[in-house]
């Protein structure tokens, strides 16, 4: 018996490239130097850095810090058995944008719900959200769409299908909820990678299938209305062809001689 580990493509090879870099430089770097405390907090993303200050960047840049060795160790676990496949079938540009909108839409949902005013735990209202929660969560559902039958290895012993490990992934979101998990990311961050995996995983995902339908209906309204034109010049066609076929008109030069006078002298007439 042999295992054969995945190949990663060139997007994934560049994430955990800096996963690495900025999980062990910058701990580093943040742990013995202050500078690189501030660099890392300008990194993080913050619900009112982003909605007062406008620091976009931060949004996606808070995806790949993490400030512990277990955290970066989990996270290259998690992105490197399952994006091989999804990076090979979807190509890079659209693995590589799945994985940015997962990171975003994870932050912005758990600022979404920082202002909810009714939620007074303070786990839905975290200080600054960094890491790649969001991202692996968007990951495991993304993978579950593109493989419904197939079966992976949880926890490299756990044999679970694709179709199993979607309702997984939404369980460990509920989870985080129920125990404080203490996600740096924030509890919320799994929930925004749970529906970017659903609208934008599969082939083709939800977000383009719903873009064709209206697509395909335009198109059939656009089809519709030269046929609606057809069909009315058809019956005008029918209704003139109902009409009397043929009319006498009056005039013409017999008409005219009728009308003429004859004259007083007839001798040249003949």
């Amino acid at each position: 018996m042999s295992l054969q580990l995945p190949r990663p493509g060139p997007v994934l090879k560049a994430v955990l490239a800096t996963l690495l870099v900025f999980g062990i430089g910058g701990a580093l770097l943040a742990n013995w130097t202050h500078w690189g405390q501030v660099a890392f907090d300008a990194l993080t993303c913050t619900p009112g850095g982003v909605v007062h200050h406008f620091r976009l960047w931060s949004l996606l840049t808070s995806g790949v810090l993490t400030d512990r060795f277990g955290q970066l160790f989990f996270a290259l676990i998690g992105f490197y058995f399952l994006s091989p496949d999804l990076e090979r079938r979807w190509g890079s540009r659209r693995f590589a944008a799945f994985l940015a909108a997962s990171i975003v839409f994870g932050n912005l949902f758990v600022i979404a719900v920082d202002h909810l005013s009714f939620l007074s735990s303070p786990i839905f209202h975290p200080e600054k959200m960094f890491g790649p929660t969001a991202a692996i969560t968007a990951i495991a559902v993304g993978w579950s769409r593109e493989n419904a039958e197939t079966e992976v290895r949880l926890m490299f012993f756990l044999p679970v299908k694709g179709k199993h490990l979607f309702w997984i992934s939404v369980a460990y979101c509920f989870v985080g909820i129920v125990y404080n998990s203490g996600l740096t990311d924030g509890v919320m961050a799994p929930f925004g990678g749970v529906l970017v995996g659903m609208s934008l995983g599969g082939s083709p995902s939800m977000l383009r299938r719903g873009y064709l339908q209206l697509k395909l209906a335009l198109l059939k309204r656009q089809a519709a209305g030269p046929t609606a034109r057809a069909v009315r010049a058809a019956s005008v066609r029918k209704a003139r062809a109902g009409g009397p076929a043929l009319r006498v008109l009056p005039g013409g030069l017999e008409e005219e001689l009728r009308k003429r006078e004859p004259p007083k002298d007839k001798r040249y007439l003949n």
